[in-house]
């Protein structure tokens, strides 16, 4: 019984070993077709021996690499400065009065350029920030005050103004409800 355990794993090692040096025949036909096999199937057949899959790979060969001399920089090339940003209120409009019994209001902006990675944008209410800067130019403002407003966008970069938007004045409309008045006194 152990011999053939023996016998057996000398097999198992042994055999891919022999399978793994093949041999390969080629041959073209009437057609032109290129055809490979592992048995020869005419007697125009080529045999190509496999090398064995142990062999390794020879190792690659790479081009030595010369490094580029950067182009010198043309005058129209060179940085311009960026684009002086100009900010614009598109909605709601100047003194217009907004109906929300849940004081909601959506303000939104546009720019003539997109925001750099430094520069940020801040709604203003009544000449205080309201909220924190991003980037994006549109803003959701939710349970306000009913009442008038004021708002205006300024775009900062690096924590300096750079532009600002028109002021505009919004009439928020809120329902509201009057207390009641009890006529019996609490004693």
């Amino acid at each position: 019984m152990q011999r053939s355990k023996v016998l057996v794993s000398l097999l198992i090692t042994v055999l891919p070993t022999l399978a793994s040096a093949q041999t390969v025949y080629t041959w073209t036909d009437k057609n032109g077709v290129l055809h490979f096999s592992d048995s020869p199937g005419s007697g125009q057949a080529k045999r190509i021996d496999m090398p064995a899959i142990e062999q390794p790979a020879p190792a690659p060969e790479f081009e030595k690499l010369t490094p580029k001399q950067p182009k010198p920089a043309s005058p129209v090339e060179k940085k311009r400065p960026p684009i002086p940003l100009s900010l614009e209120i598109l909605s709601p409009a100047h003194e217009q009065a907004i109906r929300s019994n849940a004081g909601m209001l959506t303000i939104q902006a546009e720019l003539n350029r997109k925001l750099h990675i430094q520069e940020s944008l801040q709604l203003i209410m009544n000449n205080s920030a309201y909220g924190a800067p991003t980037s994006q130019p549109l803003w959701e403002l939710r349970n306000l005050d009913r009442g008038t407003h004021q708002f205006k966008i300024q775009a900062h970069r690096d924590g300096k103004l750079i532009a600002s938007s028109s002021s505009i004045t919004v009439h928020l409309l809120r329902a509201s409800k009057k207390k009641v008045v009890s006529p019996v006194k609490p004693n």
